[in-house]
């Protein structure tokens, strides 16, 4: 009788501890739930199987279920009152020294699920065993499931299985490991793959396999990343991501920097300077920005805008300029209007005007009349995702049209305004602007 109420105290304390840990889970957003062995079986397929036998099994390596994922949290503590009459039989059989048989586990990767045995493992985790007798039959599987997976990961999970099992690069390459923490990337790591297929061929002006374009793009282009990385310390700069996005990222930026500057840059520079521009960069906003296919159309225009306060100095004059094009291409627009500003004010004047007041005079008396225009008609309400510094450049384009068109002379407001009128709620498309981002 004694042993039968102390199992029932020990189970309503488990009930209380799971509680809280819920609750903590709540508060902190991180997730409490046990793998679900069909869902995991679901995204990453199955190589093959087979019997392994009675061993010891450490309990907290036990952090899936087959059938009773809803019963139990990741502690395995009991969070349904439906589990007290079978987890109290257990728990004084316990008291009892009553020999229960070993539980039946899966193995996949370094995680076990429990088949049978579900109440006997909640109560020896609950009396603090560090392991548990077990049968276990060990399902083998292409990539690392760590006791750290949880539910959230499968999606990605089951995108490195499919990449494995396309590349073969586990059997070709045992030791790698190239997990990627954004959905949809690895399709991004197979055409690198394939141009540096492409690449071989042209150099070797032969055929390659595609099992041979693997290994030499692993071995000559992947992994050479990882020392720099490392050497760096770049990793700590972005928390939660891999050696595999950065490889990305970096590999990308590298791209990027070429083309900008139409120079060669060596990829531990490349490195360096990615850093230097995304480090501290909010995680949303970083994220948000590297899953956009168009994400480096935003370096080229950080690098353009850079490019155009350094030559202009405009943010030395007017401190509260805030100039911003979305579209790459148009700050030598912006650049050709002041040069001819300063022919304007030069033939006005019937002198030479220096550059610096050629600037000053065209932001006071050529882009913030515009600007204010656009503010009062509330213009940039039917253009989002769009700036000032856009609808200045379109309108200023869309009054001469009207010149040429009607001639005579159209303020700017009336400029305004018909641009408003004239094209659709959706803002006008660049020829590079291919997702009217």
């Amino acid at each position: 009788m004694i042993f039968d109420q102390m199992a029932k105290y020990d189970f309503e304390r488990a009930r209380g501890k799971a509680f809280w840990r819920n609750v903590l889970s709540w508060l902190t957003g991180e997730r409490n739930q046990l793998l679900p062995f069909d869902e995991v079986r679901e995204h990453i397929p199955m190589i093959g199987q087979h019997y392994i036998g009675l061993q010891e099994v450490p309990i907290e390596n036990i952090v899936g279920s087959l059938g009773r994922y809803r019963d139990f949290d990741r502690a395995f503590l009991p969070i349904q009152k439906r589990t007290k009459d079978r987890w109290v039989s257990i728990d004084r059989a316990r008291y009892e020294e009553v020999d229960l048989p070993p539980v039946e586990l899966y193995k996949m990767g370094e995680v076990y699920f429990v088949k049978d045995g579900n109440h006997r493992v909640s109560v020896a985790r609950e009396r603090g065993q560090l392991f548990v007798d077990a049968v276990v039959t060990e399902i083998q599987i292409a990539i690392p499931l760590t006791v750290e997976t949880q539910v959230s990961d499968l999606d990605m999970k089951g995108e490195y299985a499919t990449f494995i099992e396309k590349t073969r690069l586990t059997t070709i390459r045992p030791s790698a490991q190239v997990e990627l923490t954004l959905p949809g990337e690895y399709d991004r790591l197979l055409d690198h793959i394939n141009v540096h297929r492409w690449y071989l061929g042209e150099q070797r002006k032969a055929g390659i396999s595609f099992e041979e374009a693997v290994a030499s793009w692993y071995d000559n282009v992947y992994v050479p990343l990882s020392p720099v990385i490392a050497k760096h310390e770049i990793l700590p700069h972005f928390p939660g991501r891999t050696v595999a996005d950065l490889y990305l990222w970096i590999i990308e930026y590298l791209w990027y920097l070429r083309e900008a500057y139409k120079e060669e840059f060596a990829i531990e520079e490349a490195a360096q300077l990615f850093t230097q521009n995304f480090d501290g960069w909010p995680e949303s906003e970083l994220v948000s920005l590297l899953k956009r296919a168009s994400w480096v159309d935003y370096l080229i225009l950080k690098h353009e805008r850079a490019s155009f306060l350094a030559r202009t100095k405009l943010e030395d004059y007017r401190p509260q300029a805030n100039i911003e094009l979305t579209i790459p291409g148009l700050y030598e627009k912006l650049i050709e209007h002041i040069n001819v500003h300063q022919w304007y004010l030069g033939e006005q004047r019937k002198t030479e005007v220096k550059y610096e007041e050629a600037v000053i005079s065209w932001y006071d008396h050529v882009y913030m009349p515009l600007v204010n225009i656009i503010r009062k008609q509330k213009i940039l309400d039917e253009f989002p995702g769009r700036t000032e510094s856009d609808l200045y450049l379109w309108i200023i384009e869309h009054q001469g049209f009207l010149r040429e068109t009607f001639g005579g002379d159209i303020s700017l407001e009336a400029a305004a305004e018909h641009f408003t009128e004239d094209v659709s709620v959706e803002s006008p498309k660049d020829e590079n602007d291919d997702e009217g981002k």
